[in-house]
């Protein structure tokens, strides 16, 4: 009997052991209803499967993701946002690119539940980049550019409105794995609510515009030359010497870019206040700036900025 009895106990325990490996840790739990089944992120039974996604990571030196279509294998008993995940950390394949997480950053997990995703990483997460030293503040940006392109990686589908990250640690054992939000600034306290999609950092029309814009505020012909489209006839000297002859722009905004219908062009609106040589001010309104889509980033049709930049004050 007393056998039986322990047999019992063993097979409850192992059901419920399941039964809970199939939820959150009490760490990550969200407040729903409990009740509430996770929605997706079901392991890939068998053999291999394969798709095709969407993915972001950082455009050049500057602070806008880019859009890069991928194929994406999924292993056997492997989830499809974790292979996404795991894509992610393998970086762009567009030579220059430089890594947005941290070495030796490990995807552990991913499970959803009620719309959100939740990503486990390694401890590694929160390590530093190489050449941190060197500017810190690059490296606050990158942080924000991971999350952002981890965000818009994992929301592209519509299938999640959120992305709750967590971190495994051996210094979290018993407290939230949730990730802290010291790792986009080393004064902030506490830990991070879920993502969702950063829209400034986007590769939008409109926020290439505005980039553009603003270097052209700054005089920053260096990261304008990778918002533009190709110089064409034009060396980077002639380039340059046109560009540094620019009048001086002292205020602008930019509207939301209308896309053509076959996605590859597009027009945003520009308002500027600008400088004359002798020190008077002026004004052009609603001026159009088309854009053309190239490589999975908009850019500013380089001769039509030059127009715009070279034209009269009339």
């Amino acid at each position: 009997m007393k056998r039986l009895f322990l047999a019992i106990l063993l097979l409850a325990a192992a059901v419920l052991l399941t039964a809970c490996s199939r939820r959150p840790p009490e760490a990550l739990i969200s407040d729903s209803a409990p009740d509430s089944q996770a929605v997706s992120a079901a392991p890939e039974d068998g053999a291999e499967a394969q798709f095709t996604a969407t993915l972001y990571f950082r455009y050049a030196d500057s602070a806008l993701l880019r859009q890069e279509t991928r194929g994406i294998t999924v292993a056997p008993n492997e989830t499809r946002e974790k292979a996404l995940v795991s894509a992610l950390l393998d970086g762009s394949r567009e030579a220059g690119s430089r890594a947005l997480f941290p070495e030796k950053t490990e995807v552990l997990s991913t499970q959803a539940q009620d719309g959100i995703i939740y990503v486990t990483f390694s401890d590694a997460l929160y390590g530093r980049y190489a050449d941190e030293a060197k500017d810190p503040q690059e490296g606050m940006l990158r942080r924000r550019l991971a999350m952002a392109a981890l965000a818009a990686t994992l929301t592209e589908s519509g299938e999640y409105h959120a992305v709750q990250v967590l971190v495994r640690s051996e210094g979290n054992v018993g407290t939230s794995m949730r990730l802290k939000n010291s790792f986009f600034d080393e004064k902030e306290e506490g830990t991070a609510a879920p993502l969702t999609r950063m829209q400034a950092y986007l590769p939008t029309p409109g926020n290439i515009a505005a980039a553009v814009m603003r270097a052209w505020l700054q005089r920053d012909w260096n990261s304008m030359d990778a918002l533009i489209t190709s110089r064409g006839n034009l060396s980077a000297a002639q380039l340059s010497e046109r560009l540094g002859a620019a009048p001086v722009l002292i205020d602008y905004g930019t509207s939301e870019a209308t896309v053509s219908l076959d996605g590859t062009k597009a027009v945003a609106c520009v308002d500027m206040t600008l400088r004359r040589t002798d020190g008077s001010e002026y004004e052009k309104l609603s001026v159009p700036l088309p854009l053309l889509r190239e490589s999975g980033i908009w850019r500013v049709d380089v001769q039509r900025l030059l127009a715009l930049m070279e034209a009269n004050d009339e």
